[in-house]
C-alpha cells in the first residue's frame, strides 16, 4: 500500500566519527569495568536512524500491474521446406484452442503447405522464444495427428529457425519522435532550462551482439513508461543521466539494448530492444530496482525531499512496436494469401 511519505526532517545527516582515541578508551574502561560500559557512539546511533531510513524495499515481478500491448508477428516454414497438406488445413479456430492454455492469443493466421504466419498477442512476462517454442511444439503434434499415412511423415515436420517481429499500433519513427517531443507535450519547452533529459543511443555492432541469436532472426521493440511513487518530481538532469547509464550497464547481461530515454521529473519513457529469451516484465523489473539503488545511492538527498518511500510506482505500461504496423502486418497476411 502506498503509505504518506517520509518526511524530510526524519532524515539527520551522519555526524562526524568519533575520534579515534575517543573509542579506544571508551574500549579499554569497558574491559576494565564491564558495569560501566558507555552508550553507544552518537555517531553509530546516527547511522542506524539512517540506514533504516533509507532501507527500501525492492520490486518483484508478482507485486507490478501492466498495462500493455504485446503483438508478435511469426514465421516458420517446414523442415526443408517439404509440402505439408495438412499444414494448409490449419485454421484460426483450430490454432487457438490448441495454445488457448498458455494464454497465446491467435489474432491473424495464414498458411500453405510449407508456410505458416501469424499475428499473436502474448503475457507481458511471456519470452518471445518461449512462446515460439510452445506454438511450434502444439502445432507439430496436430499435424502429426491429422497427417495420413502415418509411416510416411516425416521425422521432422516444421524447420528449427523462425522469424519474429514485435508490431504495434505505432512504428519506431512514432516512437523516436514521441519520445523526444516529451517536454513539448508536457509544457516544459517555454522554460529557460526544461526538467527534461532525452538520449538516443546508437546501435553499434557490439550492441547488436548482445541480440544475435543462433537459431532465429527477430526484430524485438519495446516502448516502457514507468511513473515516480505518487508522481512526485524526482528526477533531474544529472540524476536521469546516472539512472540511464545504469541501465546501459545492464545491457549485456539481461539481453536488453536501450535506443532511447526520455526522464521526465515525474515519469520516463524508455525503447529498447529484447532477446527472445527475455520478457519485457522481467526488463522492467531489473531497470526499476536498478535506477531505485542508483537513486537511494548517489542522489539521496532527492529523493528525501521528494518525499518518496519507493522511486517507482509498483505498475509499468509495456508496448511492443516495430516497423510494420499491425494493421499494416493484418493486410500483408491478407495480400499474401490472396496471392496463394
Amino acid at each position: 500500500m502506498e503509505g504518506e511519505g517520509l518526511r524530510s526532517s526524519c532524515y539527520a545527516r551522519i555526524p562526524p566519527a568519533c575520534p579515534a582515541d575517543c573509542s579506544v578508551s571508551y574500549y579499554n574502561q569497558s574491559r576494565l569495568h564491564p558495569k560501566k560500559i558507555p552508550p553507544a557512539c552518537p555517531a553509530d546511533r546516527s547511522v542506524s536512524r539512517y540506514n533504516d531510513r533509507m532501507r527500501i524495499q525492492t520490486y518483484e515481478l508478482e507485486e507490478l500491474n501492466f498495462a500493455w500491448c504485446h503483438r508478435v508477428y511469426y514465421r516458420w516454414r517446414t523442415h526443408r521446406r517439404q509440402p505439408l497438406p495438412t499444414l494448409a488445413q490449419l485454421d484460426r479456430e483450430v490454432l487457438c484452442k490448441l495454445l488457448e492454455p498458455y494464454g497465446i492469443r491467435i489474432l491473424e493466421l495464414s498458411t500453405n503447405e510449407i508456410d505458416l504466419r501469424t499475428l499473436t498477442s502474448l503475457q507481458p512476462t511471456e519470452t518471445v522464444s518461449a512462446a515460439a517454442s510452445k506454438m511450434k511444439g502444439r502445432i507439430s503434434k496436430w499435424l502429426g495427428q491429422a497427417s495420413q499415412p502415418k509411416k510416411l511423415q516425416p521425422t521432422k515436420l516444421l524447420g528449427r529457425g523462425y522469424f519474429a517481429a514485435t508490431t504495434g499500433p505505432s512504428t519506431s519513427t512514432a516512437v523516436e519522435e514521441y519520445l523526444a517531443g516529451q517536454g513539448e507535450h508536457h509544457g516544459y519547452s517555454d522554460r529557460a532550462r526544461p526538467p527534461v533529459f532525452v538520449r538516443q543511443f546508437q546501435r553499434s555492432e557490439e550492441r547488436r551482439r548482445i541480440l544475435q541469436t543462433d537459431h532465429a532472426a527477430t526484430m524485438l521493440k519495446y516502448h516502457v513508461v514507468l511513473a515516480t511513487w505518487r508522481r512526485r518530481g524526482v528526477f533531474v538532469s544529472p540524476s536521469a543521466q546516472a539512472v540511464s547509464g545504469g541501465w546501459l550497464a545492464l545491457q549485456s547481461d539481461h539481453r536488453m539494448v536501450i535506443d532511447k530515454v526520455s526522464f521526465l521529473p515525474d515519469h520516463v519513457h524508455v525503447a529498447l530492444g529484447l532477446h527472445p529469451s527475455k520478457s519485457p516484465a522481467a526488463i522492467v523489473v531489473a531497470m526499476m530496482n536498478a535506477a531505485q539503488e542508483r537513486m537511494w545511492d548517489s542522489f539521496d538527498d532527492t529523493v528525501i525531499k521528494a518525499g518518496v518511500e519507493r522511486l517507482w510506482q509498483p505498475s509499468a505500461y509495456i508496448g511492443s512496436f516495430g516497423d510494420l504496423s499491425s494493421s499494416a502486418v493484418s493486410t500483408y497476411i491478407e495480400r499474401w494469401e490472396r496471392k496463394q
